[in-house]
């Protein structure tokens, strides 16, 4: 496992690249093969940011905690990475091991819904941009993506179809189906 550290607006210490290197390295035990961990540790006025990324079989696992210490922040990211790692590997264990998982996070319900082409015009702010690979892959894979990423939304490309989609996360706990006409 090879752990890649960069300091932003922050001078670089030995002591913190050797704590997050510690860290980071117990991850390893629930994942087998080479893997490239990339780690930010970043100063922004008064808080201490450490962001984690790394790619498991296609999927990527991103973490990011801030605190006013660099060791919390760090303690924290490394504890919701391996967190997501185990979720990860549960997941594929349960999928391998179960027969007829397929069905059962199908009857995970989810809507199917159009896009609106009447939208409101109004003119927000481009804040931030982000290029990614969008990888085939059924709604299901793209729901357990979803939930390991911890976001409220995840966009792939629809296997069956070859047409990009989105997933998102309801406000009553089921999920929604993008397809976009």
């Amino acid at each position: 496992m090879q752990i890649n550290v960069v300091f932003r607006h922050m001078d670089q210490s030995d002591a913190v690249k050797e704590y997050a290197i510690e860290k980071l390295s117990k991850i390893k035990k629930y994942l087998d093969g080479p893997l490239d961990v990339n780690v930010v540790l970043s100063v922004e006025k008064i808080r201490q940011i450490a962001e984690v990324t790394f790619t498991i079989s296609g999927f990527l696992v991103k973490g990011k905690e801030e605190s006013d210490d660099m060791y919390a922040a760090i303690d924290l990211v490394a504890n919701k990475i391996s967190r997501q790692v185990k979720r990860y590997k549960g997941r594929l264990r349960q999928k391998k091991g179960l027969p007829g998982i397929d069905e059962s996070l199908s009857s995970v319900p989810y809507d199917v819904l159009s896009v609106d082409h009447d939208l409101e015009e109004s003119t927000p702010e481009l804040i931030k941009k982000s290029n990614f690979l969008v990888k085939p892959m059924s709604p299901d894979e793209a729901i357990m993506q979803l939930n390991l990423m911890g976001n409220s939304f995840y966009v792939f490309r629809d296997e069956s179809s070859d047409r990009i989609n989105v997933v998102y996360r309801r406000d009553d706990g089921h999920y929604g189906l993008i397809e976009p006409q």
